[in-house]
């Protein structure tokens, strides 16, 4: 399988935007994609683009067993890995009829060596025609390398544990496979992309370390989906502390998510409130706000620029640097003084 087979689906009638949309997805369709993709668009092919990007950006929901190309060779890894069955009574059972069973029980596709198991339920569409187009998130870092058996490189995509917690299907694993390697040191790395542009040049950042990337491009994947554990706001408060330090580094990324307490903010969303406040607590009464018709998101605005707040980008609300103690794990202090606008204390 090849993923010039997916090149048709950037001809499928839709408009330019979607079109371009598909190309640049397939663009760095990683392996593990790739074999899905191939599964899903037999068992419903899409006649549109909108569709094509819903069936894109759905991939997750499918399983993918590695090692099970074939019913017997299905039916030794659901023994192997999902009963008790001791590996010496394997020889005495009928693997075909249990990989048959196991079909019966979870419909799917055989694509080359892997078995590609449908989602109990079809993927709800997720991209209407006249929407905004989906983002492509769900992961960290996307990784390009190169081995001597496949020069051209194979992309895959950290963080690479699929949803089951299944290690013999993660992004790494399928990936190595293809390369025809067992370690990471016998690749090259070809390109590399963050989630995060604030994450910079990875390429400058990691020639000739493709462990350490793989490492640091997983632990951000976890910053991501734990959030600080669902803390309100976290990605607005992350990005605007990206922003304020000026990053351009994944390990500075990986350390200003250990260090979000060095931080203060304030939402835009409550300017008003907290602005009627600081009047009613100097002695302006109620009335005498109604009449002077004071602009108070606009008053507690030119209080917080006096604290040594700062304006986010996005229009969020406000950010200021405060006195904590910034701890370096990723990174060094060092290396840190030398990101524009970083003034750790």
């Amino acid at each position: 399988m090849t993923l010039n087979e997916f090149d048709y689906l950037a001809q499928l009638p839709g408009g330019e935007r979607e079109q371009n949309w598909i190309r640049m997805r397939l663009g760095t369709l990683s392996v593990r994609e790739g074999i899905t993709l191939a599964a899903a668009a037999q068992a419903d092919p899409p006649e549109d683009a909108a569709q094509a990007i819903s069936q894109l950006q759905s991939l997750d929901e499918y399983r993918v067993l590695l090692d099970a190309g074939s019913y017997e060779a299905l039916g030794r890894r659901y023994l192997l890995n999902d009963t008790r069955m001791p590996v010496d009574a394997l020889p005495f059972a009928d693997l075909e009829a249990v990989g048959r069973q196991y079909e019966e029980k979870h419909p799917g596709l055989f694509i080359g060596s892997c078995y590609v198991q449908y989602p109990d339920t079809p993927p709800e569409p997720v991209y209407r025609p006249g929407t905004a187009l989906p983002a492509d998130d769900g992961w960290s870092v996307k990784v390009k390398l190169a081995s001597p058996a496949v020069p051209e490189g194979v992309w895959f995509r950290l963080p690479g544990l699929d949803e089951y917690g299944d290690e013999s299907s993660t992004e790494e694993a399928l990936a190595l496979r293809e390369l025809r390697v067992r370690r990471w040191d016998e690749c090259a790395l070809v390109d590399a992309q963050c989630v995060l542009p604030e994450a910079g040049d990875l390429m400058a950042q990691y020639s000739g370390t493709v462990a350490d990337l793989l490492y640091d491009g997983t632990q951000l994947g976890y910053v991501l989906e734990q959030k600080c554990q669902g803390s309100p706001h976290f990605m607005e408060r992350y990005a605007a502390a990206l922003a304020l330090e000026g990053c351009q580094s994944l390990k500075l990324v990986l350390d200003i998510s250990q260090n979000l307490n060095c931080y203060d903010w304030m939402q835009r969303a409550g300017l008003e409130e907290s602005g009627r406040q600081e009047l009613l607590n100097l002695g302006v009464t109620e009335d005498q706000i109604r009449t002077c018709g004071i602009d108070l998101a606009g008053y507690k605005a030119h209080l917080l620029e006096k604290e040594g707040y700062t304006p986010t980008a996005d229009g969020w609300g406000f950010i200021r640097r405060n006195n904590n103690e910034f701890y370096y794990q990723f990174s060094t202090s060092a290396q840190t003084q030398e990101e524009p606008g970083m003034e750790m204390q």
